[in-house]
Order: C-alpha cells, then structure tokens, then sequence
C-alpha cells in the first residue's frame, strides 16, 4: 500500500497519504519522533520518520473507511517550546480539515509525536470546535510539567512498553496521574518486552495502536452525544 499523494504541509514539512478512500468516515494524521533538540531537517530515510510507516499501513488496513496520513516534520526536535512541530502539525490538520471536511481527526504519535499530538489537541480539540477529537500516543514523551488543561474532551489512549528506556513508563507516570485528575478520559495498555523502537513485538504495538484509535473515535463520538457539563471521566485502564 503505496502513499497516494504527497505534498508540503508547513515549510520543509511533509505529509503523505497512505489512504484515501471516497467514503472516508474519521482521518488518522500520523506523527513520528525526534529528539529534544535539534533543528536538523528531517530526511525522506530518517529512521524515525520510516518506523511510523509500518504503524499507517497497518491502521489504514484495518480500518478501510478511514483516512490515514503521515507528516514527516521539518525539523527532529522538540526545541524549548515545539512551536516548529506543533506548526507542522497544526497546517497538516488544517490540510486534511480542508480535504475531508467534518470528520473527525484523530493523532497517533510516537515519542515526540506523542507530545506534539497531546499538545495540539489541547488548541484543537472539541472544546475549541476543532476536527481533532482525540490521540493515541505510542511510547509517548510527556513531562510532568505539561499542561493538560484544554484536554478533557479529548480521549487519550497511551501504549507504552515495559522495556523501553528511552522513556520509562514510569516517566510518564506524574503527567498521566495529573490528567486523571483533571478528568481526562485515559485508556493505558503495556505491551509487556516492548521497546521505544516498537520493532519487538510489533504485531501487538500495532493490534494496540489500531484498537486505541478505534477506542478513540467511539469514545469522542459518545462524548458528544452527552452535554459537556454531565460528561464523566474514565480513569486509567491498566
């Protein structure tokens, strides 16, 4: 399953189709890691960028009404405050915004991804009206000190591996505990032996991936149905 179409998204940034079906129901933007710092451009071979492929395919055969996207962003880091990532993700969401209007948008990022899909989901979400309406972070990087107001209409399913070093499981621990408490709806899954790179054990790091965004969508499209002021919130599922 060959992109079908591939074009700028913000500056140096590139997004790629994987699929685009007539009838597409939800859109899937896919977003890849990085590194804290670095203004280097990101290449068509970066390995970080190439390991998020596997991870579209594998959502886009699952889900065959369902429109998946890659974005391959300008630069590998995060950079202080993410304001080149997040852009780059914010023209990408606009871009599929203008091609499939009124569907729901939801953000698979890994690492870095995972950090840039949280934080535009806190500006784009249901509770500004925007098409994203939830996020699924593989091995996500998230601080203790991020933010997670703005995010309590926007499901968040988290994959994460027991052997991953790069980013602990326990690393994430303060941040998810606090948007608990915030009230935001948390589906946590552990996929026992697997490792940042998601290589080992891809099958399952795939299987829960695709179930997070399903998870996802039928959890957004739940939520709308009920007024804001009488939504509740699920804990972590572990």
């Amino acid at each position: 399953m060959n992109p079908t179409h591939s074009g700028p998204a913000a500056g140096g940034a590139r997004m790629s189709a994987i699929r685009t079906p007539c009838a597409a129901t939800a859109a899937v933007l896919v977003l890849h890691g990085g590194s804290a710092d670095s203004t280097e451009p990101v290449g068509p071979f970066s390995l970080a960028a190439l390991r998020l492929l596997p991870v579209a395919r594998a959502i886009a055969r699952a889900d065959r009404n369902a429109a998946v996207y890659r974005l391959r962003n300008a630069v590998k880091g995060w950079n202080g405050d993410g304001a080149t990532v997040l852009a780059d993700a914010r023209a990408a969401v606009d871009a599929i915004a203008a091609t499939h209007p009124d569907l729901p948008v939801v953000l698979v990022g890994h690492s870095l991804g995972g950090r840039v899909a949280v934080h535009l989901a806190r500006s784009a979400g249901p509770d500004a009206a925007g098409p994203v309406v939830g996020v699924v972070g593989l091995a996500p990087w998230l601080e203790p000190g991020d933010p997670v107001e703005g995010l309590t209409r926007v499901p968040l399913a988290v994959v994460q591996g027991t052997n991953d070093r790069m980013i602990p499981t326990r690393s994430t621990e303060p941040w998810l505990d606090r948007a608990a408490r915030a009230g935001v709806r948390l589906r946590r899954i552990v996929v026992d032996g697997g490792e940042h790179t998601m290589l080992r054990h891809y099958r399952r790091w795939h299987r829960d991936c695709v179930d997070g965004v399903r998870w996802v969508l039928a959890t957004a499209a739940a939520a709308a149905a009920i007024p804001p002021g009488r939504a509740g919130s699920a804990g972590p599922r572990r």
